[in-house]
């Protein structure tokens, strides 16, 4: 009877393990030694650099019964994290870590701070451009943010998708501008 229920234990655990979505994972490591000066002397010191690049592996909805089926290009998540060893122990000192997002319309990233995060698009020129900053509110779940494009309101929906709600003095309307492709609450 035992040996019944560890099979029919790892069966279940099994094929609910084998349903989890394919992901495609790239990850660099950069390393480079930085000379600098404290005002006494000059030291050496390590700056490490590790980008890891996700994406989920999707199939082309027209091929769904072929054997050799189409991918369709997705949404990649690009995290970047800069370290500094200036110090004697042989541990890296967390600097920043930022993440942005890339897909065919709408690059954009969002990078923590001390009381929320930033969020910045990928302008023509291919430059970080600031959509405005975001502040953690009162309310659990809910964000005030300011910027040039946009003031007002913003949330994740059930998707994952950020929103900002605003108001438009042109249109004298209250809009919305969606950052989709699951984003991490920060």
């Amino acid at each position: 009877m035992k040996h019944t229920i560890y099979a029919l234990v790892l069966l279940i655990f099994g094929t609910t393990y084998a349903q989890k979505k394919p992901t495609e994972v790239k990850k660099e490591t950069e390393v480079k030694t930085v000379t600098y000066k404290n005002g006494k002397e000059t030291k050496e010191g390590k700056v490490k650099v590790i980008s890891k690049e996700t994406a989920n592996v999707r199939l082309d909805a027209n091929d769904a019964n072929k054997i050799n089926q189409d991918r369709v290009s997705a949404t990649k998540k690009v995290e970047t994290t800069v370290m500094v060893d200036k110090d004697s122990d042989k541990a890296y000192d967390i600097i920043t870590k930022d993440s942005y997002f890339v897909n065919m319309s709408n690059n954009y990233k969002f990078s923590p701070n001390n009381s929320g995060f930033d969020i910045m698009h990928i302008s023509e020129n291919h430059e970080f451009v600031s959509v405005g900053k975001v502040w953690n509110s009162y309310n659990p779940g809910t964000y005030i943010i300011s910027g040039k494009e946009y003031d007002g309101i913003g949330y994740f929906d059930k998707d994952g998708n950020f929103i900002i709600e605003y108001y438009d003095e042109s249109s004298n309307s209250i809009k919305s501008v969606t950052f989709n492709e699951k984003i991490e609450r920060m």
